[in-house]
């Protein structure tokens, strides 16, 4: 029995489906590379403009938005409810500019109440992996997308932030994002 396990004609047997097994499966959409980043697509969404290579509605900003908040957030900005608060209706997004601004630089925690719901997460900061440009996009996005109606973030509004709270070590807390810079 113990010689059977062991034959070559078992192993060689095995390898070869197991090769078969893996490779076989590397269609597109089941295995993927491990550079490839994962980009949320809404179907909702509106396509790509005809020959034009840009998106018809967001501009650069919904570009940073699908591919690194709408994972959370939602690509309709709603959120997931008591999981990710809603981007869309937000006083946090359409307020005063240095609160998003701070909110994306160093990141979010604790309680918050929204529409009712009670969020107790964390977001991470982006301050090291967004350039002062991508935040101003994807901000200006935020709140003009989702029935939000805020003035657009300019880069020297972040960099202003980013300047003055640069010795920020951890997340954001409502409670200190109601306190001016």
């Amino acid at each position: 029995m113990m010689k059977f396990l062991l034959s070559p004609r078992l192993i060689l047997s095995f390898a070869l489906s197991s090769f078969l097994l893996i490779a076989g499966c590397n269609f597109s959409g089941l295995f993927v590379h491990l550079e490839d980043d994962p980009v949320f697509v809404d179907p909702a969404a509106p396509k790509e403009g005809a020959g034009t290579g840009t998106n018809v509605a967001g501009g650069p900003g919904a570009a940073v938005y699908n591919k690194i908040c709408a994972s959370c957030h939602q690509g309709n900005g709603k959120g997931l409810p008591g999981v990710y608060p809603p981007l869309a209706g937000s006083a946090f997004a359409v307020g005063e500019s240095s609160v998003p601004i701070r909110i994306v630089l160093h990141g979010f925690k604790g309680k918050i109440t929204r529409e009712g719901k009670e969020y107790n997460g964390l977001m991470a900061p982006w301050k090291d992996q967004l350039s002062d440009q991508d935040i101003a996009d994807v901000l200006t996005h935020v709140r003009s997308s989702f029935g939000n109606t805020g003035a657009a973030v300019t880069v020297d509004e972040v960099k202003a932030v980013r300047e003055k709270t640069k010795t920020q070590l951890s997340g954001w807390d409502e409670a200190s994002l109601q306190s001016p810079l």
